[in-house]
């Protein structure tokens, strides 16, 4: 997992960097139970279709409850007690207390959960001191923009109530068009990783432990997802998750090809291999029990008739319940399915023994879960794939949903011309959640028909009238594997990446260039040539090198370009730190930029560049691989009392990052002043890389309380980012909190307090 630096906007280049982190884009890698730890009020974990977010919650919730029963109760590192609700139940309840309770009926009931929660267990927080972490499950499944919208503005309300009964982490696919930002700015964001390939690698090994041979097996899934072109694919959990057991079933037997064909096979084995429920059995046994009910042929025949033709019409059925569930229908499954003209219930029949007989087709199926008195689908891309299965069963449906998706412009009365699509604004497709997109494109495309060259020619005007969103949409359909042609893609991301409109969008057509096959040397070649371009905005030189470190053959190559980079010395210095950050990341090219950054550093000022600051960060990075010669200046900066207390408290802000003890004495001695006329950011900057250091956490805290406290110190701003920084501290919320309240009401500093204070308690 990686915690992200600031939210991803909307129209951000889309890339999937996974391997390779861009400078300024994230903070830092982290273990994935980060994200349920803290106590800032609101996290989101954001992830694709498929990457776990629903597994890494219900784990948690697992280990929070074997924890708590083991009588853990004061465990710091998990200072809450889980409890899970879905997105969609909590929308439909007006009260979040009416709606936890609903969710832990429902969870809990059918194992044996004997009476309600009290009207009051979840008004107040479970142990003093330790609140509710709510694990919202699944907000893009909340279809509906405006009730997604008003569910986030309601969480950030109840995250912003004091006292703090409730912490929420709330777990969604990446949302368009800054949707998160109702929050607020105190909600951070943390995004689940895809599988590296020794994780997959490890996976496989699991799936694959009852086979003989196992390693040889591995190897085979391997080679086979390679030739498949799954491989990136298959690192998303649920998409490994279907393939392993694909290949277990049958060694022998190619992978499918593609998302939409390892969707395809994965259904068909459920129905093949789950043999403890018996599928085929389980439907006759219901056929013949609610036929049995009737002791007159001619009713017993009505009954069967009917009967049968919905258990034949099932699969079309099912897809049928879920695109009405994905275009917004909330009724529960059995009755959408109740309403279909193949579902007639017979006269005799009554309504309560047809529904349960509808239950009976529906529950063996694996298809779907029975939560809540409904039917739901087992994830929401299974439900995706059988709505777009719908949407494109006929060749009616099909185009029908061309025009929706592409709708064209009328042509006027005698007019020969073709009608052309209508502006990229207009086009419904890219409103529409790639995941689900790239089902329907598939069904639009695959009989190779003339709806499907009229696909094809609908996505080329689009990339025409605007080719930022074609190159989004093309981008995400390409990891997806969605079968666009691969000579239609080639031409579009050549194009795409020589475009020099599109600025970083270029990086990210070149990268999916050289993922085409046989395209590999092209996409590389417009990778390097990239870097070299001086138009391009820096960093974007850079994250075109630390991708063509990604293509294997390449490597070096990339790495050439990012120590060229490096050691330029008519770049400004910022470039070159990021440059040779990017380098630094390749594990194998360290030791160069290492010598590089350790040479500039034994220079006395550094050539061009002799500022402080300069130096400080060089050594910051060095200091961060575990070079002595960083650790040292930065010891040196921290203890040289010729320099100010500010510089001197972002030197040793460096290394108490890395939790090195030797700076907690200095630090300490630098948050106390003599004259509150005197520059107090020093002391504050102290104070806070105090609180930085494991075993020295609270006396930094309190440091800083006491700054903001001092109504004497002159620099009120400075006081104000003082309770800021206390506010991030774990524990320490509600002190900051009470402290900028006091700040806004009177003093000198009331006015950047009463802004902080809007900043932290966002209204509605």
């Amino acid at each position: 997992m990686r915690q992200l630096a600031e939210d991803r906007r909307a129209d951000a280049p889309d890339l999937d960097d996974s391997d390779a982190c861009v400078p300024g884009s994230v903070n830092e890698r982290v273990s994935a139970e980060t994200v349920f730890t803290g106590t800032d009020r609101i996290r989101v974990l954001l992830a694709a279709a498929g990457g776990g977010k629903s597994v890494l919650l219900r784990h948690h919730l697992s280990d929070g409850a074997a924890r708590w029963l083991a009588g853990r109760a004061h465990d710091r590192a998990h200072p809450s007690v889980p409890v899970l609700i879905r997105a969609t139940t909590l929308a439909a309840e007006p009260l979040l207390v009416q709606a936890l309770e609903a969710a832990v009926i429902d969870e809990l009931g059918p194992y044996g959960l004997r009476e309600a929660p009290t009207a009051d267990f979840f008004t107040r927080p479970p142990y003093s001191g330790t609140p509710w972490l709510v694990m919202v499950d699944g907000l893009d499944e909340v279809s509906d923009r405006a009730t997604r919208v008003a569910l986030l503005e309601r969480l950030a309300r109840e995250g912003d109530q004091e006292p703090s009964t409730y912490r929420f982490v709330v777990a969604t696919r990446p949302l368009p068009d800054g949707e998160l930002t109702r929050l607020g700015p105190g909600a951070s964001r943390f995004e689940l990783q895809p599988f590296t390939a020794a994780d997959l690698g490890t996976y496989a090994q699991r799936c694959f432990r009852n086979l003989p041979n196992r390693d040889g097996h591995v190897r085979r899934f391997t080679a086979g997802l390679e030739m498949s072109g799954l491989h990136e694919l298959a690192r998303t959990p649920l998409m490994a998750s279907m393939l392993c057991p694909l290949y277990a079933a049958d060694p022998a037997r190619p992978l499918p090809e593609g998302r939409t064909g390892a969707y395809r096979s994965f259904v068909e084995l459920l129905y093949e291999q789950n043999t403890h429920k018996s599928v085929r059995a389980t439907h006759a046994e219901a056929i013949r029990v609610l036929t049995d009910r009737h002791q007159i042929p001619r009713d017993q025949q009505a009954t069967e008739q009917a009967s049968r033709l919905v258990r034949d019409e099932l699969p079309d059925l099912i897809d049928h319940v879920a695109h009405e569930r994905i275009n917004g229908n909330t009724a529960p499954a059995i009755a959408i399915l109740a309403a279909h003209l193949h579902v007639q219930r017979p006269d005799k029949v009554r309504p309560a023994l047809w529904n349960a007989f509808l239950g009976d087709l529906l529950r063996p199926t694996g298809l779907l879960v029975e939560r809540a008195g409904d039917f739901h689908f087992l994830h929401q891309t299974l439900l995706e794939y059988h709505a777009a299965r719908h949407a494109t069963r006929d060749v009616q449906a099909r185009a029908e949903l061309l025009a929706r998706l592409f709708p064209r412009r009328p042509v006027p009365a005698g007019d020969d011309a073709t009608p052309s699509r209508v502006p990229p604004s207009s086009v419904q497709s890219l409103a529409i959640d790639p995941s689900y997109l790239g089902f329907l494109l598939n069904g639009l495309l695959t009989p190779g028909d003339r709806i499907a060259t009229d696909t094809v020619r609908a996505l080329d005007e689009l990339a025409a009238h605007d080719a930022v969103a074609a190159v989004r949409l093309l981008s995400h359909q390409m990891r997806m594997r969605t079968g666009l042609p691969d000579d239609f893609m080639a031409r579009h991301f050549a194009a795409f990446s020589r475009n020099k409109e599109l600025a970083g969008y270029r990086i990210v057509a070149a990268w999916y260039l050289a993922m085409l096959a046989g395209h590999r040397d092209e996409g590389a070649e417009l990778l390097a040539g990239l870097v070299d371009d001086t138009a391009l905005p820096f960093e974007n030189r850079v994250r075109a090198a630390t991708q063509l470190a990604r293509l294997k053959d390449y490597r070096p190559r990339a790495a050439g370009f990012l120590l060229r980079l490096a050691s330029d010395s008519t770049l400004p210095f910022e470039h070159r730190l990021n440059a040779g950050q990017a380098l630094g990341r390749l594990a194998e090219y360290r030791h160069e930029v290492i010598a590089l950054f350790a040479s500039l550093l034994d220079r006395a000022p550094l050539p061009l560049y002799g500022d402080f600051y300069e130096r400080m960060d060089m050594a910051t990075v060095l200091a961060g691989w575990g070079d002595e010669r960083g650790t040292g200046l930065l010891l040196r900066m921290t203890n040289n009392k010729g320099l100010t207390v500010r510089r001197r408290a972002r030197a040793a802000s460096g290394l108490a990052r890395l939790d090195d003890e030797r700076v907690a004495g200095p630090l300490a001695a630098m948050t106390v002043y003599d004259d509150p006329e005197d520059d107090i950011y020093g002391p504050v900057l102290a104070a806070r890389a105090l609180t930085w250091l494991s075993r020295y956490r609270e006396e930094g805290a309190r440091a800083l309380a006491r700054i903001a406290s001092d109504p004497d110190a002159w620099d009120s701003l400075a006081r104000v980012e003082a309770v800021e920084f206390l506010a991030d501290v774990d524990g320490h919320r509600e002190e900051a909190l009470a402290l900028l309240t006091r700040l806004a009401e009177a003093g000198t500093a009331r006015r950047h307090a009463a802004k902080a204070l809007a900043k932290r308690r966002p209204t509605a």
